[in-house]
């Protein structure tokens, strides 16, 4: 596979979360910088992301769930700094029946732009039997929570990153757009290719919300 093209300024921040059997569950998201970001610096912002994942984002979620590791990869180039956390830290949901590990929440992130496609989102795994209100629906409670807590989440990570390198926002990165049909010379069989972009487009993420129907990541279980 080509190498993805660089995206200046902007970090892309994997949590790795592990439940049961599944040892990697992973959410990305992706802010942009406006200064200068050392290795030092990336560091500092790795560890606050990761203490912060861990204050709202799994605040409401089962202890079944625990972050593992969270990795903060800056985009500017190949030489460009990326950091580890290994900090752990358990869903603060406490105890009661916990879903099937397919079992989401889906966190949509809007952004100005119209397009037609996937759009960015998380899907947030861990949750307790108490989030739903039916079998295909959350709790109104649930989805008021957990989008407070998302937000506080962006603001915390927002204000904390390094003076060096502020100010910072959540943005989304577009690295393909449209489809290139291949045929397969042997079967004849043809797919779509997704075409990337020469140059990525960055979005500003500008709302979140949570959707009142949970979504089923069948790998997850």
């Amino acid at each position: 596979m080509v190498a993805l093209p660089p995206v200046a300024k902007v970090v892309r921040v994997d949590f790795h979360m592990l439940q049961g059997s599944d040892s990697n569950i992973q959410n990305r998201s992706f802010f942009q910088y406006q200064g200068a970001l050392s290795q030092a610096d990336a560091d500092t912002w790795c560890a606050a992301f990761a203490t912060q994942w861990g204050n709202h984002t799994m605040l409401h979620l089962s202890g079944s769930i625990a972050l593992e590791q969270t990795v903060l990869t800056d985009l500017t180039s190949a030489s460009a700094p990326q950091s580890l956390s290994t900090t752990v830290i358990s869903g603060g949901g406490g105890a009661g029946v916990v879903l099937a590990g397919g079992t989401c929440a889906v966190v949509k992130k809007r952004i100005a732009r119209r397009y037609r496609g996937g759009h960015p989102r998380d899907y947030i795994g861990g949750l307790l039997q108490s989030a739903l209100s039916s079998p295909q629906l959350l709790t109104g409670g649930f989805i008021t929570n957990l989008t407070n807590d998302y937000n506080a989440f962006v603001t915390a990570v927002l204000a904390a990153v390094p003076a060096g390198a502020a100010p910072a926002s959540e943005v989304n990165v577009s690295y393909f757009s449209g489809f290139t049909n291949v045929t397969n010379p042997i079967s004849g069989r043809t797919r779509a290719v997704p075409r990337p972009r020469v140059t990525p487009v960055v979005d500003l993420i500008t709302a979140h919300s949570v959707n009142a129907v949970p979504a089923s990541q069948r790998r997850r279980n």
